[in-house]
């Protein structure tokens, strides 16, 4: 399966994921119509019943595709080599950048915090040329030309990127 996962497109992988995960929850809608019309009696009980089994299903859908692709994530960041680190040049004291390459073109950003080894957020984007980094006093550039802040990672890290940076 890695073998397979490994020759296929981020892309195309997870659009045949989302394919099955669409084509169960097709098959199961229609299972519980046919439950829930099966005869005139209780139809209101059994449609409630099946209104909680339902939501249980789709939760329990989005905690595995959750877990899938933060899986897929962290495999790839661990596989990350060729690693530079740069400090900031305003703000060398309290933070260092460092990217690593994680191959297809994708490159790993890692913003430290003033102890150096204290990981405060981590972006994973792609870049086909070679990695231009740059330090604009309230966030770190790693492509300008993305649109809106897509390109940036703010500095001081949200506390979203901190809590996702202690994350394996």
């Amino acid at each position: 399966m890695a073998q397979i996962m490994a020759s296929m497109p981020d892309s195309a992988f997870y659009f045949h994921l989302a394919a099955v995960a669409l084509l169960l929850l097709g098959l199961a809608a229609f299972r519980a119509v046919c439950y829930v019309m099966a005869t005139a009696d209780g139809r209101k009980a059994r449609a409630g019943h099946m209104v909680l089994v339902s939501a249980g299903r789709l939760l329990a859908l989005g905690g595995i595709w959750t877990a899938i692709v933060y899986g897929h994530g962290a495999s790839e960041r661990a596989s990350a080599h060729n690693c530079r680190r740069l400090p900031a040049v305003d703000a060398a004291v309290r933070y260092a950048a460092e990217y690593c390459y994680l191959g297809r073109e994708r490159v790993l950003l890692r913003i430290y915090g003033p102890e150096r080894d204290r990981l405060l957020a981590h972006r994973t984007f792609t870049s086909a040329g070679p990695v231009q980094l740059s330090w604009d006093g309230q966030a770190v550039v790693f492509d300008p030309a993305a649109p809106g802040r897509k390109g940036r990672l703010a500095l001081p890290p949200t506390l979203g990127d901190r809590l996702l940076a202690r994350l394996p």
